[in-house]
């Protein structure tokens, strides 16, 4: 994390600088140092990050002009890693609709250590395995986007309606780069997944169920309870599943669809302008962060 001092020389203005010369030096740092523009992702994260260490209540040299605050509270404690700053816990909710299950399928009165053992997953119904493979493909999924640098934010698990006792919608991965925001799934139908007349269509999905329309139809929900603009959407599935590493669906509510093999979406996503998705450059990426970190809530 950039110290106050270094964050004036980072942005290019005197600890004296107005809040409108703030932004727009901030505003400015950002474009010149986006990859896209010949800048680097390290240096996209420094600018950040000094934006965020001269918006600190206790970021004011004495003397200098004041100096924007973070809106939603004070900053966390704990230094930010080297990696993506990462939020919630990916496939938790899942594990517990498993076991829940998984003890009312055995019935009242049987008495069960681990409800992982393989003897009780191999005889349990389809579905309710199902959702356990559904919940170690979301731990999957979050270990590799640990890979991801600092410029990214990833909320795991985010509700999008319902209760979690009661059943819920949620988008099992939100994803903030330097210039996209992506909400994805990540699933394991237990077949390889191919795009049919866009969507996704596999052995495993029902004749009636359409995954990316039912996730755009999710991060519309969510788009209107933030107040804030999804880039892209995808299905994140392993690499024996697909047969190329990244595969458009199209588009669903003028978003960009697409398949993602695992081991490529690190690199897919640190692409971050790729595949004709909104692009967020220019805009203002502090108020965004802040208004995610606000109103996510988790299952």
């Amino acid at each position: 994390m950039v110290s106050k001092f270094e964050a004036y020389t980072l942005l290019g203005v005197s600890p004296g600088a107005s809040d409108d010369e703030l932004k727009r030096a901030y505003r400015r740092a950002l474009r010149e140092s986006h990859p896209d523009h010949g800048g680097t992702a390290e240096r996209f994260a420094q600018v950040q990050q000094a934006w965020e260490a001269l918006s600190e209540p206790d970021s004011q040299p004495t003397g200098s002009s004041r100096v924007p605050r973070r809106e939603g509270g004070a900053r966390p404690s704990a230094p930010r890693s080297a990696g993506a700053k990462s939020h919630g816990h990916p496939g938790g909710w899942f594990r517990e609709r498993y076991g829940l299950l998984v003890r009312e399928w055995l019935g009242r009165g049987v008495e069960v250590d681990n409800v992982f053992d393989p003897a009780i997953l191999e005889r349990a119904p389809s579905d309710i395995r199902h959702i356990l493979t559904a919940a170690i493909a979301e731990e999957d999924t979050a270990k590799e986007l640990t890979e991801l640098g600092p410029a990214f934010e990833v909320w795991h698990d985010v509700l999008v309606e319902g209760s979690r006792d009661q059943g819920a919608q949620k988008i099992d991965h939100v994803v903030l780069g330097p210039s996209l925001l992506w909400a994805l799934q990540s699933e394991d139908w237990g077949h390889p997944v191919e795009v049919q007349k866009g969507d996704l269509t596999s052995a495993g999905v029902g004749p009636k169920e359409r995954p990316m329309k039912e996730l755009s139809q999710m991060v519309k929900k969510l788009q209107r309870g933030l107040g804030v603009k999804f880039s892209a959407i995808g299905y994140v599935v392993s690499d024996d599943h697909t047969s190329a590493p990244v595969l458009p669906v199209g588009s669903r509510g003028r978003l960009p669809a697409e398949l993602i093999a695992r081991s490529a979406l690190v690199g897919h996503l640190s692409d971050d302008l790729g595949g004709g998705s909104t692009s967020l450059v220019g805009d203002d990426l502090f108020p965004l962060r802040q208004r995610l970190r606000a109103g996510i809530r988790f299952v």
